[in-house]
């Protein structure tokens, strides 16, 4: 249990993290829902969960601007208190090709770019505006991807950027090691939720992809929201630096 501990989870709003947030918020947890442009989303999860007697609020910000990050922290500093003040940083908030040619050879700048912005950019300089407010014994969770991990030239920038979320991984666990702050790093398979839409829409995606993934489905968000919470509660003390698959097997 949770009871206490405070959060962030960026992109919060939907897919896989509304499903942390839910759990966390079971979990007694008081969580901060970051959302960019799903107002209405990120209210109706809010709401759900006050509902059912946890605590949550929203907080828009988008993770690519700078100036952004400071206000979505100063609007956590306002509810959670004077720093330190945060428990949890859960760094989910991504962006895919939405339906555009994201290939090596045809992606266009200004998908690259935005890619860069969103999944490098915003990871990096959310946790360091983080560190300065984390509590000692804290939890850092990145939200990376498969695609991190093997070639893909249908998606070479985007699987470039969630590489790199694994160097940041590292990184960020000796940075914080001494202060008993652990980072670690989820990589999820093929989940069904509305990132991979333009991919589902394709006849046979779905039943192929199963069939490539030794446990023969797709994952659920509430797949991954499971891999996280096992890393933020106590018994992964002594995890940190590590990059999990959470894919059903899709690497073996």
């Amino acid at each position: 249990m949770h009871t206490g501990k405070t959060a962030l989870v960026t992109g919060g709003s939907r897919g896989i993290g509304a499903a942390v947030v839910r759990r966390l918020a079971a979990a007694k947890a008081h969580v901060a829902i970051n959302y960019t442009n799903n107002e209405a989303a990120a209210q109706s999860l809010a709401e759900e969960i006050i509902s059912n007697g946890g605590r949550a609020f929203t907080v828009q910000a988008d993770v690519s601007s700078l100036t952004d990050i400071d206000r979505m922290f100063a609007a956590c500093d306002k509810v959670f208190g004077g720093a330190p003040n945060l428990d949890i940083l859960i760094n989910n908030a991504g962006v895919g090709h939405a339906g555009r040619d994201g290939s090596l050879q045809a992606i266009e700048e200004d998908l690259y770019d935005h890619l860069i912005a969103v999944n490098m950019k915003g990871p990096h300089f959310v946790i360091q505006a983080a560190l300065s407010r984390m509590r000692d014994h804290g939890r850092i969770v990145n939200i990376g991807s498969m695609s991190g991990k093997v070639g893909q030239p249908v998606a070479a920038g985007y699987a470039m950027t969630k590489r790199a979320i694994q160097s940041l991984t590292y990184s960020t666990a000796l940075s914080v090691a001494k202060r008993n702050i652990t980072c670690n790093c989820i990589a999820p398979g093929a989940v069904a939720t509305d990132f991979i839409t333009s991919l589902r829409e394709k006849p046979g995606w779905d039943e192929a992809t199963a069939k490539h993934t030794p446990m023969g489905r797709l994952g659920e968000p509430e797949d991954i929201a499971g891999a996280v919470m096992m890393l933020v509660g106590d018994d992964a003390r002594w995890v940190t630096g590590q990059v999990i698959e959470a894919s059903g097997g899709l690497s073996l």
